[in-house]
């Protein structure tokens, strides 16, 4: 009977340390969710900016100010804009791959590149 309770023990701690382990991965695809959502806005955003200043340019070109447009405000601003998205979006990648290191940090996991060849 003794090893009945033992077996019962050990199926309970499995479950346990499924149910943890369950929670960590909601927790870590829930924030690389949020993440990934900020990153389309920020791509989303930029593509604006893109046909902004493809569009202004158009216009330039077509009114015979070709030599405008590099001091063109319109086209100044919307530079910065893509320039300030593209740092947006480099932190963004950064902060999901400390997620995802950390994650696997917490389980116990090599990160890519240690030794793992799926993460080539």
């Amino acid at each position: 009977m003794e090893s009945m309770d033992v077996m019962w023990e050990k199926i309970k701690k499995g479950l346990k340390e499924g149910a943890v382990l369950s929670m960590e991965k909601i927790e870590e695809y829930t924030k690389i969710g949020k993440l990934k959502i900020e990153e389309l806005a920020a791509k989303r955003k930029l593509e604006k900016n893109f046909m902004d200043i493809g569009e202004r340019l158009f216009t330039l070109i077509e009114d015979g100010k070709r030599g405008a447009a590099e001091d063109d405000l319109s086209i100044k601003k919307a530079v910065e804009n893509v320039k300030s998205l593209k740092t947006e979006m480099v932190t963004i990648a950064e902060k999901i791959k400390a997620i995802q290191e950390d994650a696997r940090r917490l389980r116990g996991e090599s990160s890519p590149g240690e030794d793992d060849i799926n993460g080539i």
